[in-house]
């Protein structure tokens, strides 16, 4: 009787979907065009539509390719190549693949190891002849290998590239990794000790690309179409920069968070290893599709099972190997990589052993909704342990969240204020956007915008010194600290400036890899205040940058732009020559020049 009911079900199910015109695919794609979800899963919350989102996001165009059963099983592309144009994307629309132009390139070097043609273990300068990397103290006991610069963990700097604009002078690939002009980089050089700890290092991927041109004695794009995009038929991909005229015509215009151009509508990376991969999500998926089968022992078209392993085992660091970043959720693994170029953001995420995947691709700085659309696959074609439970959120009173207020110090210049409203609590990061934490328990709370729980943590007395923040990837526990004691940040915002130099040069001099004194944080830090309108701590900012980055170009091009902006001329032009005198080429510090001359 119950196989009688289940055959009719089936039937009527088949017959109504007939009815409305629709297959069993075209439903499955629905369902993950309506079923965008964030990441954090709410009981009772309703899922987004992909249409919507591209509008919140304001991304023009969108491109995806879904993997089952080893295979392309459909693409689709939404909204427009370019917002000036209007001209529809296709699923043939190429896109820029940024940083998954690495994973690929990695897959390209393997093939030269298997060959003979280098080893993963030996010093990458016996390859090198067009140039070399320059030794130091870091590489008398090791030397920078194959390996390590496929799994970042050469001790290599500069970890990626912002391109350049169309018609701009590009740099020869020494240039750029001496950081001399027309190069917008700096040098890329050993810093730390290979092989000791992961960095990414998009400039130790450039390295690869030169080693690769020096072994074959030919272009980087033909080298590339020889040994992997033209045997997996990826036959819309290229790693040619400038892209070709006519090969332009078929691809998308990058677009900024505003929802307008690029300037130039593109940017040309001649760092094309690591950054210069010309693609769609269909030739992705097949590319990845070759790893899963590879690694099953069912296709060998470029790399054995064995090499082909290297990219997804863990090298030093458990989450990273020769090519792929490596998640685990739950029982299961998965593999793969995101990009993100002037104007375009991407990711392609696979099963390491089942047969399943995704491909997106977007013309846009906005890549948040590719995660969105992850988790909807997940969901519609059953992902093993990808998606987290969904929680319930409770209520709770005013009274047993007073102890949760205050200021916890999440690193040496960024503070979390926590107050409560409305039965949630309220969080202010330093100089950041705001967001909430929902109880699920009395001492357990989420946001919704990232799969992290937090915990308060008290003491023996009974008071709470501090928030233990619990992801997949880690668990951290930062202090509590008092209203007085400010951060760099604050003091700069209080008109303390020459303290909050002195603080931001401490931390310097004693953690000089924390990303709270990283250039590019400062620097977007300041202009985060032009926007605001806050000239002078904007101003106050970008000294800072100067100060402890005296050798950089960029960063007193930065602050010569803050005094333009405040009106004071002549200190304009004075860091504007400065910021020439360290990079001739700097175009725009001579443009910004003339302009002030007038």
């Amino acid at each position: 009787m119950n196989l009688i009911f289940s055959r009719l079900l089936i039937f009527v199910l088949v017959l109504s979907q007939a009815a409305f015109g629709q297959s069993p695919m075209q439903t499955r794609v629905q369902h993950v065009e309506e079923g965008l979800l964030p990441a954090v899963l709410i009981k009772g919350n309703p899922a987004w539509a992909i249409q919507e989102r591209m509008k919140h996001y304001r991304v023009p165009g969108l491109s995806i390719a879904v993997i089952n059963d080893f295979k392309v099983e459909w693409a689709k592309a939404y909204g427009v190549k370019d917002i000036e144009t209007s001209e529809p994307v296709t699923t043939e629309t190429r896109f820029q693949a940024a940083s998954i132009s690495k994973p690929v390139t990695a897959m390209i070097a393997l093939k030269k190891v298997a060959e003979g043609k280098i080893a993963l273990d030996e010093n990458i300068n016996n390859k090198l002849t067009s140039w070399k990397l320059p030794d130091n103290e870091f590489t008398a006991k090791k030397k920078v290998t194959l390996a390590n610069l496929l799994s970042h963990t050469g001790g290599l700097t500069i970890h990626g590239f912002p391109g350049y604009e169309v018609g701009k002078t590009l740099p020869t690939l020494p240039e750029v990794l001496d950081g001399k002009a027309p190069a917008n980089t700096a040098a890329v050089r050993v810093d730390t000790e290979p092989g000791t700890k992961f960095r990414y290092s998009g400039g130790g991927t450039t390295i690869t690309q030169l080693a690769l041109m020096d072994i074959e004695k030919k272009p980087y794009p033909q080298i590339a179409q020889e040994t992997v995009l033209g045997p997996l038929g990826m036959t819309h991909s290229t790693y040619s920069q400038p892209l070709p005229d006519d090969l332009r015509k078929q691809a998308a215009s990058g677009h900024r968070q505003d929802g307008k151009p690029v300037e130039g509508k593109i940017h040309v990376y001649p760092e094309m290893a690591p950054a210069g991969l010309w693609t769609t999500p269909t030739d992705l998926a097949k590319f990845a599709i070759e790893v899963q089968l590879s690694l099953a022992g069912k296709s060998n078209k470029v790399l054995s099972k064995e090499m082909t392993a290297k990219m997804i085992t863990p090298f030093v660091s458990d989450f990273v190997g020769m090519g792929f970043f490596i998640e685990k959720h739950g029982n299961a693994i998965y593999f793969g990589h995101g990009g993100a170029n002037e104007g375009f953001r991407c990711g392609l995420l696979v099963s390491r052993d089942k047969g399943y995947g995704v491909a997106v691709m977007v013309n846009s700085d906005n890549g948040q909704i590719i995660d969105e659309i992850f988790r909807s696959v997940a969901r519609e074609y059953q992902w093993e342990d990808y998606l987290p439970q969904p929680v319930e959120v409770i209520s709770l009173t005013s009274d047993k969240m007073v102890d949760y207020e205050g200021r916890f110090l999440v690193n040496p210049d960024r503070v979390l204020t926590i107050t409560r409203g409305d039965g949630r609590l309220l969080v202010q990061p330093t100089q950041d956007q705001g967001f909430e934490l929902l109880p699920i328990a009395e001492n357990e709370f989420i946001r919704t915008d990232g799969n992290a729980h937090y915990f308060f943590v008290r003491n023996a007395g009974g008071i709470v010194e501090g928030i233990k923040r619990q992801s997949d990837q880690e668990t951290v526990v930062v202090p509590r600290i008092s209203k007085d004691n400010l951060v760099p940040l604050e003091l700069l915002m209080a008109g303390r400036a020459s303290e909050a130099i002195e603080a931001y040069k401490k931390i310097k001099r004693e953690q000089p890899d924390n990303i709270a004194i990283a250039e590019e944080r400062i620097n977007s830090l300041g202009y985060g205040l032009l926007q605001q309108k806050k000239v002078a701590e904007a101003i106050a900012i970008f000294k800072v940058n100067v100060e402890l980055y005296p050798q950089s170009s960029n960063a007193y091009d930065s602050l010569g732009e803050a005094y333009m902006v405040s009106g004071q001329k002549e200190m304009a032009i004075t860091n504007y020559k400065k910021s020439l005198e360290l990079n001739p080429q700097n175009e725009n510090g001579a443009r910004m020049l003339k302009k002030l001359a007038q």
